[in-house]
């Protein structure tokens, strides 16, 4: 902020809504509200994934760490059913479905545009716009003039 001469200014309607603002530290009542917040979204995915799994909380909790799981060590910790690539996803939806033989994949088709277009068309959609920006990279955006 100081580099680009930027002085914050915050405006709001409540003591939470600009909680874990980088422009300032954390008030102890914000990081147990974020805290909670985190433990609460915590507990509800192990929930969903007890439920789904149809397995005990607490033994989804002692491997729910946050840890990343590849799909040889999630196999046996009973987090899939089984390993297996696209063709195999593909073939048991199929089969979960009823289609016999061969199911046939569709895929969008996408527009092919010509150097033509590019040079007479509408070149809006190649521009990036703020809009286009914020979509696509998400983050913290301040509007000076």
């Amino acid at each position: 902020m100081k580099w680009a001469r930027l002085k914050d200014i915050t405006l709001k309607a409540g003591e939470f809504k600009d909680a874990g603002s980088p422009t300032r530290d954390m008030t102890p009542e914000e990081r147990t509200y974020l805290q909670g917040l985190i433990d609460d979204m915590h507990g509800q995915f192990i929930h969903a994934v007890a439920e789904g799994r149809h397995m005990k909380e607490e033994d989804i909790r002692t491997i729910a760490n946050g840890k990343v799981w590849t799909g040889e060590q999630a196999l046996p910790l009973k987090l899939v059913d089984q390993i297996g690539d696209f063709q195999a996803a593909v073939d048991d939806t199929a089969k979960s479905v009823g289609i016999r033989g061969e199911p046939t994949l569709i895929r969008p088709q996408k527009e092919r545009k010509s150097v033509l277009d590019l040079l007479f068309g509408d070149v809006s959609e190649y521009l990036p716009t703020r809009a286009k920006l914020m979509e696509s990279n998400v983050g913290f955006y301040y509007l000076w003039r």
